[in-house]
């Protein structure tokens, strides 16, 4: 009898073990991941079969390249870094891997870095706007965690998904003066009254409160559309007899500093943008243009 009690008891602590060390193994969220926060890393590599991004931190602020980065996506991103830490678990088994787009030779590669060395790393998956997780692995383990990607998958590879889109972006309370210069024309807009007036150097004209507001409206929020290739920029003269400027004057204590915009015409539908504190062209096209290329006469409240 004490035989069969002893018996019973190591086969009790047996299956004890076994419970606990299963339960060890399967995780149902993911723990114990080094810090990635953008105050602990200080560069993010995201590479796929055809493109790769590389965000570094200089002197506290995100570039890629030479380039700003886009504070919205940043931001977007880690919000969703911040979900790897406590992960829902999704799969176990590597026949599963492939599905889901996470097997070696897949996917998408995250790589987090704190100085030279790689801080965590990831597999991301594929995504699908049904699911809208983002399914990730960590190489080498056979685990696959999920963390909510609601719009897209964050972990995008192309460069120009984390470049800065806005050319300006300026409140208009903030304004002092508008000075538009074309190759045939010049001409200033200022508050003036009860709106804005046009002052094309011979007379001074009220602005049409309608197309003010498009200009202005665009000025506060000036979203590029696409970026110019490396091979696109070169040899593009902004100084040029063709380029027209647009130069936002802004008050003495505004918080946005006075900037100037340059255009070039790019082909019928699009043109060529710069500002001086940002190496970017950018690319804007007639949907925004036609609200802001005006002529002095197209501004008048009088229509010339």
């Amino acid at each position: 009898m004490g035989l069969v009690l002893v018996a019973l008891i190591f086969i009790g602590l047996a299956g004890l073990i076994i419970r606990l060390v299963s339960t060890e193994s399967s995780e149902l969220t993911l723990d114990g991941i080094l810090p990635v926060t953008p105050e602990v890393i200080n560069k993010v590599t995201i590479s796929g079969d055809f493109d790769e991004t590389t965000l570094v931190k200089v002197a506290g602020i995100w570039q890629i390249g030479r380039d700003l980065t886009f504070d919205d996506r940043m931001a977007a991103l880690w919000g969703t870094v911040r979900e790897i830490d406590g992960a829902q678990l999704i799969a176990v088994n590597p026949a599963s891997h492939s599905r889901m787009g996470v097997q070696d030779g897949q996917g998408i590669r995250v790589s987090f870095y704190r100085d030279e060395f790689i801080q965590e790393e990831f597999i991301v998956g594929l995504w699908t706007p049904e699911v809208r997780f983002c399914y990730m692995r960590r190489p080498g383990k056979d685990e696959v965690y999920g963390v909510p990607c609601p719009f897209t998958n964050i972990f995008d590879p192309d460069p120009n998904s984390w470049r800065n889109p806005l050319v300006t972006s300026i409140p208009r309370g903030e304004i002092e003066r508008i000075e538009f210069a074309y190759p045939d024309e010049e001409f200033v807009l200022a508050p003036g009254g009860r709106g804005w007036t046009v002052d094309d150097g011979s007379a001074i004209e009220p602005a049409s409160l309608f197309v003010i507001e498009g200009v202005l409206r665009n000025i506060e929020r000036l979203v590029a559309g696409d970026f110019a290739t490396m091979q696109e920029a070169q040899g593009l003269d902004f100084n040029g007899p063709d380029a027209i400027s647009i130069r936002i004057v802004t008050g003495p204590d505004a918080l946005s500093p006075t900037t100037r915009i340059r255009l070039l015409p790019r082909d019928d539908l699009s043109y060529y943008a710069k500002t001086p504190v940002q190496s970017t062209v950018f690319i804007l096209g007639n949907t925004v243009t036609e609200l802001l290329l005006l002529r002095a006469q197209d501004i008048m409240a009088s229509g010339g």
